[in-house]
């Protein structure tokens, strides 16, 4: 938070700095006239070609906004800004190391000319552990940085294109401006000290002069491996007069066009959550011209020619970065901008259903990360917990019993693993009949989504739900209870359909149907009304926070009031209570069922939101949240399957005690 203060609207403008390199260009001829001595011409025009590039850099500098950091060292906000590298450059506290046995430090405080002509066998290490990170990088920053503005470092080049009308290559060629961010460290699920990001502005002109009075015809950021791409004039591109705006996401520092929820893609790195929603900081960097090759370690930007790592060498996508000059936008950015895609995945706030996924795939992924360290860090521990985990699990399923009783109508089973293979037998037998039933989940799921929007259009709904604000607590734990109702409701729906079907011998498509005729003019108002009693009292319960656990057993316990309702013709109070008897006893297996159930639903809607992305760079968000509607819509007939085993074992059960209770009633009275 306080080199935002030092920076925020400081810098040295365009024009200041384009007069003084004019100033010193005049004055340099101007002596060597007054000495007699003829001005270089080749000098002469490699400044003005210096002064051409610098303008049109300075021109369309970026403006980058990042997410303002409250507290120090907290994990919401930015603590980093791009800066100039010589802040680690002959710093003592950073090593040059050599890739080798222990990799040895080669010297400390290396310099511009000490990194020239070194090749990928060498890094520089920073202090701190890049895998554990602490607060000890932010706070070296703030040190090394102290005084020093933020900077981004700019590259014009003219890069001939081949032309479509066959005519000479070399008559055709685009203007490109590469600006090069350096980060002084990665803090996103591939933590790794230093780096390199950027954006790159097309220009349709074969000359700088051209460029200038032109203007550009695109811009690509960079995010990650890849990156998107905009026209000059697009409605999604940010721009600041001239400058375009860079939206930095917090900790990877991936470039975006807008402030959101985006979903990070990566070969190497991976799937992650790039966040760049405020509240935001808008920093105006200097920026600092690189020239188009360095010849030898006297240069002052000779640490272009080093080709190690500009961080500590770790494993994967946890290694240091190479520089700007090993990335294939130095060389090839016409090649690079031909691999952008047209848009990045948002996920808007409003989108409740994708938003939970979502939230469930960040939270996966990060832990993913945090294994993945581990895994680095301490193999053996990792090893271990896995190990006990998989005991555990194999002890549970062996725990986890259902006896078979011989009077049951339904398939019975002894185990857990029985329960879910009987499912899976039945669901394999007539796919085509369940996916009938499947097709009841979703327009369940909208109407009950409907009902609910329509239910905070009443003003005293609505005038409750405002207190918090537009931004409150309240609205998203009603943002919460729609989803959950919605969920619920389907499935509970689906739940009574195949609990009808399963009471007949016969399966496929015409019984599939009649099993949803049936529910649907015998048993809609019970079911509804069972499952609004059912689901009012948990969500009070859930309310209160200190019912939470109270919410938890009842909700166990009303697993079987669809069931029940159709079934055994009860509706209200009664399906409820008769619900709960059939759960004495079995608590505990129904709980740990219920819990592997739900969790298939979530690791499965996952997946495929995760081969989705990875097919598919600019997947639109209705399709994305179509697809996971889709695949929970299609395992719900599975999980209803399993949870009608369980109530016919329930009952069959319950009656077997019950004759034995009046054997032994009839025994005493004898």
């Amino acid at each position: 938070m306080s080199w935002v203060g030092r920076w925020r609207g400081r810098g040295r403008t365009a024009e200041g700095r384009l007069l003084s390199q004019r100033l010193l260009l005049v004055l340099l001829v101007a002596l060597g006239a007054g000495l007699g001595v003829p001005a270089p011409v080749a000098h002469a025009q490699a400044d003005e070609s210096l002064a051409l590039e610098s303008e049109l850099a300075e021109r369309y500098a970026p403006v980058i906004e990042i997410k303002r950091q409250a507290d120090e060292c907290d994990d919401e906000g930015e603590p980093y800004a791009p800066m100039p590298v010589e802040v680690i450059l002959d710093n003592p506290q950073v090593a040059l190391r050599q890739v080798g046995r222990n990799d040895p430090v080669v010297m400390r405080a290396p310099g511009a000319a000490d990194l020239f002509g070194l090749g990928e066998g060498f890094y520089l290490d920073f202090p701190g552990d890049s895998l554990s990170p602490g607060c000890i990088y932010e706070k070296d920053f703030d040190r090394y940085t102290d005084g020093v503005e933020p900077a981004v470092y700019a590259r014009v080049s003219v890069d001939p294109h081949e032309p479509d009308d066959g005519d000479d290559p070399g008559d055709q060629a685009d203007v490109y401006v590469q600006y090069w961010f350096w980060w002084y460290y990665n803090d996103w699920n591939n933590t790794h000290e230093s780096d390199w990001e950027g954006i790159v502005l097309r220009f349709d002109a074969p000359t700088i002069e051209q460029a200038l009075a032109e203007g550009p015809a695109e811009v690509g950021y960079a995010q990650h491996e890849g990156g998107e791409r905009a026209g000059w004039d697009d409605a999604k591109l940010d721009r600041d007069g001239d400058r375009p705006v860079v939206h930095s996401s917090r900790g990877s520092h991936a470039s975006y066009f807008g402030s959101a929820l985006y979903l990070g893609r990566s070969a190497s790195e991976g799937f992650g959550c790039d966040e760049t929603s405020g509240p935001s900081e808008r920093l105006r960097p200097d920026v600092i011209v690189l020239p188009e090759t360095v010849e030898s370690a006297g240069d002052p930007f000779a640490w272009l020619g080093f080709e190690g790592r500009w961080g500590e060498r770790q494993s994967g996508p946890f290694n240091g970065p190479t520089g700007p000059t090993e990335k294939e936008r130095w060389d090839e950015p016409a090649e690079w901008f031909d691999e952008l895609r047209d848009a990045s995945v948002v996920v808007p706030a409003g989108d409740s259903q994708a938003r939970f996924i979502v939230d469930v795939f960040c939270g996966a992924v990060e832990g993913g990360s945090s294994l993945l360290i581990v895994a680095t860090t301490s193999p053996f521990a990792l090893v271990v917990a896995i190990a006990a985990l998989v005991l555990g699990l194999r002890a549970l399923a062996r725990r986890t019993v259902w006896t078979p009783v011989p009077t049951t109508p339904l398939r019975r089973t002894r185990r857990a693993g029985q329960a879910f293979r009987g499912a899976f037998d039945e669901y394999r037998r007539t796919p085509a009949g369940f996916a009938v039933l499947a097709a009841v989940y979703v327009p369940t799921s909208l109407v009950v989504g409907l009902l609910a929007v329509v239910l905070q259009q009443i003003p005293i709904v609505g005038a409750l739900l405002g207190v918090a604000g537009d931004d409150g607590g309240t609205n998203l734990v009603f943002a919460a209870l729609i989803g959950s109702a919605a969920g619920s409701a389907a499935l509970f729906a689906v739940n009574a359909v195949v609990a009808q079907l399963l009471q007949s011998s016969e399966r496929g498509v015409a019984p599939s149907v009649a099993a949803v005729r049936s529910v649907w003019s015998n048993d809609r108002t019970r079911l509804a009304g069972g499952f609004a009693r059912s689901f009012v009292i948990v969500a009070v319960l859930v309310l209160t926070i200190v019912g939470t656990p109270w919410a938890i057993r009842q909700a166990v316990r009303y697993q079987f009031v669809a069931h029940v309702t159709v079934l055994e013709d009860r509706s209200g109070a009664d399906a409820l209570r008769r619900s709960s008897e059939l759960m004495r006893g079995r608590w505990w297996r129904t709980a740990a069922t219920v819990v592997v159930l739900n969790g298939t639903l979530v690791i499965v809607s996952v997946a495929v939101a995760v081969i989705a992305l990875a097919i598919s760079g600019g997947l639109p968000l209705w399709v994305f949240s179509g697809l996971l509607s889709l695949s929970v819509a299609v395992l719900a007939p599975f999980v209803a399957i399993v949870m009608t085993l369980l109530y016919g074992n329930a009952v069959a059960e319950a009656g077997a005690e019950a004759e034995v209770s009046d054997a032994d009633g009839d025994l005493v009275n004898s």
